[in-house]
């Protein structure tokens, strides 16, 4: 069997730092892939393609048409100065606020993909435009600095969000100054509260998805695949990867093999469900795809892998959650350290968190680390709440350094009884 990739990405970016504003000019990039089957398993050529012309006899007949009019034309001047203003609007607003400085990230990524055989051929288009801010506020101490990130379908729709925007970029500035000085981080086992939408979210993309992978699961690598179909959680908590909600900033219809795009179910009311698979996972599985063969780009082979994984709603409020907690952390912004898919073991670096006293948010916390096991981590959750938010994921997913691969997470507040951290 034999398949083509086609791929036309266009991406834009203006950053402010200490240095002033830098302005990148369009990157467009353009290329083809074609597999086919071989023994033992598929091999893979591609090539960049200059100016839209394809080389003569790169694709077959029936395939040419859709990939020039992918391909072609140069895209519409960029409104370059209607994005420079947002970003000296919202350095405006944080000097105002009272902070140090801010540092600004936009991007715009506009990408068509086509994927075909010889009796099927799915067309598809992703575009988000990405906010990244990150406040800096002097303490004694040095500079202390929050970060948030926001996107939306394209560069107009964060143009429109401007006020939103603004509010948060004064907010920070606000939390910085209210929050501070920063306290060392605590050591042992503690109560810990995700709140709604931060990216402390990626601590289920690590513990949850990563080891519902079809390749993981097929090579015998996950320490969820032992349990498919057995509990490992409270009812209340369920864990999905969907890549057609558009509410996270990153949707498409068919995956990069053509395959519809479907949510699947990580846990389900607290029980282990079904792994994401690509074609080939899915042979190796008996199963059949569900739509998360995904590419990093047109150099790179499919892969099964995640889009949009979120902790759906429960009840209850951030608020609520926190209130009969005497002394715990709210973290709010992880990155992974390690996680071994076959133990379930996991370290995070915190990057983000606070005290929680007698219910109530005090100081921002030092830097720390998070240690636990997989299972034990998901049956010490004791709360899910109602108050759900989206993320999207500004390094993308590294898997097997195929990436970055542009995901999102969504979760409500998600509280557990115990995790242990430590400075």
């Amino acid at each position: 069997m034999r398949d083509w990739f086609v791929e036309r990405r266009e991406v834009t970016e203006v950053v402010y730092q200490r240095s002033g504003l830098r302005v990148q000019s369009p990157v467009l990039e353009r290329g083809f892939a074609a597999r086919q089957d071989v023994p033992g398993g598929s091999e893979q050529t591609w090539a960049e393609v200059a100016g839209g012309s394809l080389p003569a006899g790169a694709l077959p007949s029936e395939v040419l048409t859709p990939a020039r009019e992918l391909l072609g034309p140069e895209s519409p001047p960029w409104n370059e100065s209607a994005a420079t203003e947002l970003v000296r609007r919202l350095v405006d607003t944080a000097r105002a606020a009272g902070a140090a400085h801010l540092d600004v990230l936009l991007r715009e990524v506009d990408q068509h993909t086509l994927f075909a055989t010889e009796s099927l051929q799915a067309r598809d288009r992703r575009r988000y435009a990405l906010l990244e801010v990150k406040a800096y506020h002097a303490t004694e101490a040095g500079m202390a600095e929050l970060w948030r990130c926001a996107a939306r379908p394209d560069g107009a729709a964060m143009r429109a969000a401007l006020p939103e925007l603004e509010a948060l970029v004064a907010g920070l500035a606000r939390q910085l100054q209210e929050c501070t000085p920063v306290v060392p981080c605590p050591t042992g086992p503690l109560p810990v509260v995700f709140p709604p939408g931060a990216a402390s979210a990626c601590f289920f993309h690590e513990v949850c998805g990563h080891p519902m992978e079809g390749d993981v699961i097929a090579r015998g690598g996950s320490y969820l695949a032992h349990r498919l179909g057995q509990r490992v959680a409270e009812p209340f908590l369920s864990v999905s990867d969907n890549p057609t909600d558009g509410h996270g900033a990153l949707a498409y219809s068919w995956d990069d093999e053509g395959q519809a795009a479907q949510p699947v179910h990580l846990i389900r009311e607290g029980v282990v469900g079904a792994p994401l698979l690509d074609v080939r996972s899915a042979g190796a599985l008996g199963r059949a795809p569900n739509g998360h063969g995904r590419r990093v780009g047109f150099k790179h082979p499919p892969l099964p892998r995640m889009a949009h994984t979120c902790v759906e709603p429960h009840q209850g409020s951030l608020e609520g959650l926190l209130a009969d907690i005497s002394y715990g952390l709210m973290i709010r912004h992880l990155t992974p350290r390690h996680m071994n898919l076959l133990s379930g073991d996991f370290s995070f670096s915190i990057v983000e968190a606070q005290e929680i006293r007698d219910g109530r948010l005090g100081r921002l916390v030092g830097p720390g680390i998070l240690r636990g096991n997989g299972l034990e981590a998901l049956a010490a959750i004791d709360a899910v709440g109602a108050d759900f938010q989206n993320l999207f994921a500004t390094r993308g997913c590294r898997k097997l350094n195929h990436g970055p691969l542009p995901v999102s997470f969504g979760q409500p507040t998600v509280r557990f009884r115990r995790l242990h951290v430590h400075p």
